[in-house]
C-alpha cells in the first residue's frame, strides 16, 4: 500500500456498465490526477469472496504496493467508510487474476465483459478531467461572466479558423495537378481539426461541471435536510427489501441507489436538491407501487 499518500476526493461518481453501477473515484494523489475504483463493490457485483480477493492483492508484489484507502458510501451501507481501492491503471491487472473457478457459472460471462470493457468504460467517464491541466487544490471562485464568455469564444474562434483553412484548402484541390498530395494533406488538415474540436468538446463539458461544483459549493443550503435525506434512506430500505422478496439474487439497494443517482444526476442521496425533494419521493414511490402492485396481482392469480 502507498505509504501515507496524499489524497484529496475530487468527485465521487456512479458509471454505467451494463446493468451494474460502479464507484469510480476522481482523486489527486500525490498531486497528479487518478481514478480510484473500490475493489470490494466488485467483488460484490461479481458474487466474489472479498476476503479472498484481498489477500491475493496483498500478496501480489505489484497490486499490494499500490492499493489506496478511501473514504467513500456503498450502497446498502449508509455510512462512509474506508474502502481498499485500486488505481484504474491496475484494475485489469487483478480482473486477470480471478479464476473461472473462482466465479459462479451465471457469473462468468460477466467477468470476460468486465475484463474486455470496464477499463474502457471507466477511464472514458473521466476522460475530460484527466485531459485538462492541473488546477489549484482549493475550490477555486467562480470566474466572472465575461471570463467564461471569453473562453467559449476563444474555442468557438479557433474551430471557426480550422474549419475556414480546409474550405480553402478542399478550394485549392481542383486548381493543382499533385491532387493525391493535396488529398493527403487535406486529410492531416480535416484529422487535425475534429481532434482539436473534440478537445475543445471535453473542456466545455468539464468546465460546465466545474461551474456547477463551484456553485454548489457557494450554496450549499440548496441541498436536501439530514430529516429529508433520512426520509429517502427509509423509503429506498423499504423499497429494496420488497424487491429482495423477489429476487434476492442480486444487491437491491444497488440498483436503487445506482437509478436515483443516474436519474438525477447525484453520487450520493445526500446530495439530493430542495427542488429534486418531492420528485424524488414520487420516484419512490412510484417505484415501490408497482412492485407491490405486481407482486398482489402474482399472489392473486
Amino acid at each position: 500500500m502507498i505509504d501515507k499518500p496524499q489524497i484529496e476526493v475530487l468527485e465521487e461518481r456512479w458509471v454505467e456498465f451494463y446493468d451494474d453501477m460502479i464507484l469510480a473515484v476522481l482523486v489527486r494523489l500525490d498531486g497528479e490526477l487518478a481514478v480510484l475504483v473500490p475493489v470490494r463493490q466488485i467483488c460484490t457485483v461479481l458474487q466474489i469472496n472479498w476476503d479472498g480477493q484481498r489477500q491475493r492483492i496483498m500478496r501480489d508484489d505489484v497490486l499490494s504496493t499500490c492499493t489506496v484507502k478511501v473514504t467513500v458510501q456503498i450502497p446498502p451501507d449508509l455510512q462512509r467508510r474506508a474502502h481498499v481501492c485500486l488505481p484504474l491503471d491496475y484494475l485489469h491487472g487483478w480482473l486477470f487474476g480471478i479464476t473461472t473457478s473462482q466465479v459462479s457459472e451465471p457469473y462468468r460471462e460477466r467477468i470476460k465483459r468486465y475484463r474486455r470493457e470496464c477499463f474502457r468504460v471507466l477511464s472514458a467517464a473521466f476522460q475530460a478531467e484527466l485531459l485538462l491541466p492541473d488546477t489549484s487544490t482549493t475550490p477555486p471562485a467562480a470566474p466572472p461572466a465575461a471570463e467564461q464568455g471569453m473562453t467559449l469564444t476563444q474555442i468557438y474562434d479557433l474551430g471557426m479558423a480550422i474549419a475556414q483553412m480546409a474550405k480553402q484548402q478542399m478550394a485549392l484541390e481542383g486548381r493543382v495537378d499533385d491532387t493525391h498530395a493535396l488529398a493527403t494533406d487535406a486529410q492531416g488538415l480535416a484529422t487535425h481539426a475534429h481532434a482539436r474540436l473534440d478537445k475543445a468538446a471535453e473542456v466545455i463539458r468539464a468546465l460546465q461541471r466545474r461551474v456547477g461544483s463551484v456553485e454548489d459549493k457557494l450554496h450549499p443550503h440548496a441541498y436536501i435536510t439530514d430529516e429529508q435525506a433520512s426520509h429517502i434512506a427509509q423509503l429506498v430500505k423499504a423499497l429494496a427489501e420488497l424487491l429482495g422478496e423477489q429476487d434476492r439474487s442480486k444487491n437491491q439497494y444497488q440498483g436503487i441507489f445506482g437509478e436515483l443517482y443516474r436519474r438525477f444526476g447525484v453520487s450520493s442521496y445526500k446530495l439530493i436538491r430542495i427542488e429534486q425533494y418531492d420528485a424524488v419521493l414520487a420516484f419512490l414511490e412510484q417505484w415501490r407501487g408497482s412492485v407491490a402492485g405486481g407482486a398482489s396481482g402474482h399472489a392473486d392469480s
